[in-house]
């Protein structure tokens, strides 16, 4: 027997074909908002991009990332690629690998000197020498000599305003 084949039912009774055929959902061509942002082949004009507004603020830029050495380690020669391509990551990738660097040790407690027993000028005569011997052997350099100097004069400063104030208090009989 002969079997017969019923002709299928019209695109127009289901929903989600309202019509009939296939019809165009997206243009090739320029975009009707932007027309000079897609030239005739539908591909970006030059000077307009798919991203106008440029990457987002707080995210970095993607050429200057440093690689994770310690969650994603390279082999030496990836490593020796990619310094030779961006040396500017040589410090960022050493930073990872090394320990991080003790704490430095202050000037004055290296040479033995307390600046809480400094109450004037005699005692500033008597530590000057010591620190510029300190520099000239080479036990702190003349940037921490400077530091130290500074910061006995700040101790020297206040000492003269305590003194000044008690001076006036005294004076004026509040003391």
């Amino acid at each position: 027997m002969p079997e017969t084949i019923a002709d299928p039912p019209s695109l127009s009774f289901y929903p989600l074909f309202p019509g009939s055929g296939i019809q165009e959902s997206q243009r090739l061509g320029p975009a009707p908002s932007a027309p000079h942002a897609r030239d005739e082949r539908g591909r970006f004009a030059k000077g307009s991009s798919g991203n106008p507004s440029g990457r987002p603020r707080g995210i970095r830029n993607p050429r200057r990332r440093v690689p994770d050495l310690v969650s994603q380690p390279l082999s030496p020669q990836a490593l020796s690629n990619l310094l030779d391509r961006k040396p500017h990551l040589l410090r960022p990738l050493v930073l990872q690998l090394l320990p991080p660097p003790l704490a430095p040790i202050d000037p004055a407690e290296r040479l033995g000197i307390d600046l809480a027993s400094l109450h004037g000028v005699e005692d500033l005569q008597r530590l000057l020498p010591t620190v510029l011997a300190a520099i000239a052997r080479g036990e702190i350099t003349p940037s921490e000599g400077e530091r130290l100097a500074r910061r006995v004069r700040t101790r020297l400063r206040a000492i003269r305003r305590l003194a000044r104030v008690r001076r006036i208090a005294s004076v004026d009989g509040r003391g």
